[in-house]
């Protein structure tokens, strides 16, 4: 520490006496400086598009902290919490992000089909691996919590679900995009020609994210992979541990959905489109947005 940095401190009363510790570094002037920074570089890069991402983005954050910590709070089950709460997100925010379109609505309805499955997948996975949702620190000590006991299993489940949405967008959004230009591209393309040539990006797609995922996963547990290997402790030792087959178990449900979700977008948005016989949007300028 330096003369004249800001710090949160303590204060413990005891016995008449008064002691004062350094609990942590100021560090919410930074963090909004990285927001700014953040939000100036989306409306620049995508404008109105970025506008309606970051609306997206706020009512998702809004519905978690506004809806779904409450609700688990006072006892609700967390799956239920978290699915009605991805299924919420999902019908919203990818409207906000995306556009009040016909197109964007395609993308919806396959989103909240694949989250439905996605829940029938994360149950059998967790139950599978025999997880119990104590592979944190802070999950054990939600229990000692004001709130009382809570369902950790049920955290875990709900906390997957909410992890997979945020992929989910992603790929249904592009996948109907890539169907629609092709559509535009030739009026000709009927329910198979559209479905063939769409799975071919949408395979590329599948083998990037997957990737992009499990390293993601990685990275947020690579201090735990280090801790295990400073006490060299065997490979199936480690990953037979909560704490690793938890990220695995994440990793498989995340990995899983978005492989069944390229088909089954494509699909949807192929045999709309066929049934119609016009592409979903008719502006010249639609394409993939982040």
């Amino acid at each position: 520490l330096k003369v004249g940095e800001k710090v949160y401190v303590i204060k413990v009363s005891a016995g008449g006496q008064v002691d004062y510790s350094v609990a942590d570094r100021y560090r919410v002037d930074s963090i909004v400086w990285l927001g700014i920074i953040f939000v100036a570089l989306v409306l620049v890069t995508a404008r109105m598009k970025g506008v309606g991402s970051l609306l997206g983005l706020a009512f998702s954050f809004a519905v978690i902290i506004k809806l779904i910590v409450p609700w688990v709070m006072t006892g609700v089950s967390p799956v239920l919490a978290c699915a009605l709460g991805a299924l919420l997100i999902a019908s919203v925010s990818i409207y906000l992000a995306h556009g009040f379109n016909k197109r964007t609505s395609v993308a919806v309805v396959a989103t909240v089909f694949i989250i439905a499955l996605a829940a029938v997948i994360d149950y059998l996975v967790v139950m599978g691996l025999h997880l119990y949702g104590t592979g944190t620190e802070e999950a054990v000590y939600a229990q000692f919590g004001e709130t009382g006991s809570i369902n950790l299993r049920g955290l875990l489940l709900g906390g997957i679900l909410i992890g997979v949405l945020g992929v989910l967008d992603d790929i249904t959004t592009a996948q109907v995009a890539v169907v629609d230009e092709l559509k535009k591209a030739n009026n000709s393309f009927g329910f198979k020609e559209l479905y063939r040539r769409a799975m071919s990006v949408g395979t590329e797609h599948i083998a990037s994210l997957i990737n992009t995922l499990v390293l993601a996963y990685v990275g947020a547990s690579f201090p735990l992979v280090l801790l295990f290997e400073q006490y060299n402790q065997s490979l199936s030792y480690i990953i037979n541990s909560e704490l690793v087959a938890e990220e695995i178990g994440r990793t498989l449900v995340g990995s899983i959905v978005l492989i069944i979700a390229v088909p089954i977008t494509t699909a949807l948005a192929a045999w709309v489109i066929a049934r119609k016989g016009e592409p979903l949007s008719l502006d010249e300028h639609g394409g993939h947005h982040h």
